[in-house]
């Protein structure tokens, strides 16, 4: 090992191991991949990695955060709900292009194995931006009179539903389709939301 690399310490060291991390991701598969794997690639030990991400799975979502495209969850005016919410399901249509279905699915997958329950249902249950958008859909669904519903009388339920469906199409099928994407407006958000 040089001393160049040697020496890589902070954001430097960081980087690069978050670099050689996504590097084998498209190599490999998350299935196949190590933190053995990182760590010769990046031409440290295991330790730097697990000191800053304890679980495979940390390491590989913050590989893909750093290099995946930016999700805007802001969502514009399409002029009725169902396209409001079609374009919500889109907006997720980035990192479909750039991760494997099944790397997503498996990631997914251990980072709920991993995750406390309640921690995880917490950051599902409350304030995301997914739900964020929603009240925002459901807002303009009222001024439309699509709805009756409002931010003041829909419930946090009904909120967190669409990030719920989402969560479950990815550890299914590791991705959204438009098929299936129609499918969950069509006969359980339209629903819900109209009713």
């Amino acid at each position: 090992m040089n001393d160049n690399v040697s020496r890589r310490r902070g954001v430097t060291l960081e980087n690069a191991i978050l670099d050689e991390a996504w590097l084998l991701l498209q190599q490999k598969g998350y299935g196949k991949l190590t933190m053995d794997d990182v760590a010769h690639a990046a031409k440290t030990n295991k330790n730097a990695i697990y000191r800053r991400w304890p679980q495979k799975c940390y390491l590989i979502f913050a590989a893909i955060s750093r290099q995946a495209p930016a999700i805007s969850f802001d969502i514009g005016d399409h002029g009725s709900l169902k396209e409001d919410l079609m374009a919500l399901f889109e907006c997720l249509n980035p990192i479909f292009q750039v991760i494997k279905p099944e790397d997503l699915r498996d990631l997914i997958s251990d980072m709920f194995s991993n995750a406390v329950s309640y921690d995880l249902f917490n950051s599902i249950n409350n304030e995301n931006d997914i739900s964020k958008s929603i009240e925002t859909i459901i807002t303009r669904a009222n001024q439309r009179n699509e709805v009756s519903l409002s931010v003041n009388t829909i419930s946090q339920k009904a909120l967190n539903l669409p990030s719920l469906l989402i969560i479950n199409e990815i550890i299914q099928h590791g991705k959204i389709t438009e098929e299936s994407a129609k499918d969950m407006i069509d006969n359980i958000l339209l629903p819900i939301y109209k009713a």
